[in-house]
């Protein structure tokens, strides 16, 4: 497999269950246990379930507890099962900095982030709101239109959980309009010195945490002297934890691309949109060509 086909190219269907490919239950125990050599003071439990619902409860000390999804990490790894040991140093990265995030001064308060989302999944919370609370008043959430089929909804990030800012809530926070992007973005920036950029010649993948990675695109201006392209800059923002990017100019790369992005769209459990969008006067616009 040539690096362009293995950094844009269509994922390989999950291999086969053979001796040498680990199993969910295997990989929870191995990753288990690379967090009990990091963190011999911590208490490790699996939870088994199927591969969407299996996770690590951890407890670390200063009374700091977390529950680690598998089921993204797992799927990584059968695309992939020789990247195994890069799987986990990024997943033991993700746990570091949540351990870091929890123990800073202000973790109770939480954060306001930027999340993209889909107007379908408007639709459908929005319908199940109101199947659920037929006297509703408001959406328990804020969004705002992005781009082509993306929105923007916001999250507060605490150490115990991830949940919707709510109206009521940016209003106590007295964050409106522009001042709540402003601020959203503003706190998402804090990570960019984690913010890795893999590949090369035109063809890059952006790496985060696994939970703002496509929020990144967001703040491509901050980030935009790290890669070269040809033409403008265009983004598949395919997946919670999936954002590529290329040029405009470069055809070749824009089907595989495309193709990618069609795929991971519909098979990632956090699958985003199927198009393409490109970075123009300072924000994302579909992309048409």
């Amino acid at each position: 497999m040539s690096f362009f086909s293995k950094l844009f190219g269509r994922k390989p269907a999950a291999p086969a269950a053979s001796s040498s490919v680990l199993d969910l239950k295997a990989f929870a125990e191995r990753f288990a246990g690379e967090l009990r050599d990091a963190f011999p003071d911590a208490h490790i439990r699996i939870v088994p379930g199927a591969q969407n619902d299996a996770r690590i409860d951890v407890s670390l000390p200063g009374e700091i507890q977390a529950g680690l999804q598998l089921g993204n990490a797992y799927q990584r790894y059968l695309s992939a099962p020789q990247e195994l040991d890069a799987v986990l140093a990024d997943q033991m990265a993700s746990v570091r900095e949540m351990q870091r995030r929890l123990a800073s001064d202000d973790a109770d308060a939480g954060v306001v982030l930027p999340v993209i989302k889909t107007r379908e999944w408007h639709e459908v919370a929005m319908q199940q709101l109101r199947a659920a609370q037929p006297e509703a008043a408001q959406a328990p959430f804020l969004i705002e239109p992005l781009a082509g089929d993306l929105i923007v909804t916001y999250v507060v990030d605490t150490p115990a959980s991830m949940s919707f800012l709510s109206p009521q809530e940016a209003e106590e926070r007295e964050l409106h309009g522009e001042a709540l992007r402003g601020h959203a973005l503003d706190n998402l920036a804090k990570l960019l010195p984690e913010l890795e950029l893999k590949g090369g010649g035109g063809r890059y993948a952006a790496r985060l945490d696994r939970n703002y990675d496509a929020g990144m695109a967001l703040l491509f201006d901050r980030w935009r002297e790290r890669i070269e392209v040809r033409g403008e800059p265009v983004f598949a923002i395919a997946a919670r934890d999936e954002l590529m990017v290329c040029g405009s100019e470069d055809g070749e790369s824009l089907a595989e691309l495309r193709g990618i992005a069609q795929e991971i769209s519909r098979s990632s459990p956090y699958g985003l949109s199927a198009g393409l969008f490109v970075w123009r006067d300072g924000g994302l616009r579909a992309f048409e060509g």
